[in-house]
């Protein structure tokens, strides 16, 4: 425990010569094509995607897939239909979450509470962009705090949006709402817990945030992760993927090892 806080406190040096992502769009796109090009499988649920730029799978007029069959995994829609009455297209698809919330890092920033205040932010029609674009726009570390791909991975597009910006923890009686998928999520207390076979590394990965980017979390919180840390060690393809990163954008996480 002791290492892992002197790491959290030690000071984060980038390579020069890496090309970090220049956008978020960028990011995932490196993610995809240089991280994730043999790892075709959800993190939380284990399901498996199709990176397809040639078909239009779902016949939506957009061949740039990244299809799921949720039946195949065991996967369960918590909402197959949305409130307009269309099928959910984020059952079947992939989005990039990030395992440290936006909002961990950026929240608290005077360009996302109070957009108003700056004039860049504002639209032609006289509205504002949202508080977090608004940040992303002119907070350089948020944005490269945003974009670092240490924090991005592939999950069920509706899980992705259910999770939303909520803390992990551990939900007593695990309900489950996604089939097979060990993801449970309490939408009255704000709080998801993710499977344990994942729990080591979003605690990794939290770490990294802290020291990277200056995430802050309660002590409660990081005591948990410190658990999780021990729970659930390193495997072979976190430091693979640790690897890649570290050679597409020139930071490694130093708790994977």
């Amino acid at each position: 425990m002791f290492r892992i806080v002197l790491l959290i406190l030690s000071v984060v040096a980038f390579t020069a010569h890496a090309d970090y992502p220049t956008s978020f769009s960028n990011a995932k796109s490196k993610a995809e094509k240089k991280v994730y090009f043999d790892r075709n499988t959800t993190f939380y649920c284990g399901c498996d995607y199709v990176f397809d730029d040639i078909e239009d799978r779902d016949g939506d007029g957009n061949k740039h897939e990244t299809m799921i069959y949720p039946e195949a995994c065991g996967y369960e829609p918590r909402n197959p239909i949305t409130k307009s009455g269309k099928v959910n297209a984020r059952v079947s698809r992939i989005e990039w979450e990030h395992v440290v919330p936006a909002h961990v890092v950026g929240g608290h920033l005077e360009e996302w509470k109070n957009k108003e205040n700056y004039p860049q932010c504002q639209k032609p029609n006289g509205k504002y962009i949202s508080g977090r674009d608004c940040a992303y726009k002119l907070n350089a570390a948020f944005k490269k705090a945003h974009d670092d791909m240490h924090n991005l991975v592939p999950a069920v597009g509706e899980l992705n949006g259910d999770r939303s910006n909520y803390a992990f923890a551990v939900i007593q009686g695990e309900q489950r709402s996604y089939g097979q998928c060990d993801f449970e999520i309490d939408f009255e207390k704000d709080i998801a817990e993710p499977p344990d076979s994942v729990k080591g590394n979003i605690a990794r990965i939290y770490f990294y945030m802290i020291q990277a980017h200056g995430a802050k979390i309660p002590s409660e919180e990081l005591t948990m992760y410190l658990y999780w840390d021990k729970l659930d060690p390193v495997d072979d393809w976190e430091c693979l993927r640790n690897k890649r990163i570290h050679e597409e954008q020139g930071q490694g996480n130093h708790f994977v090892s």
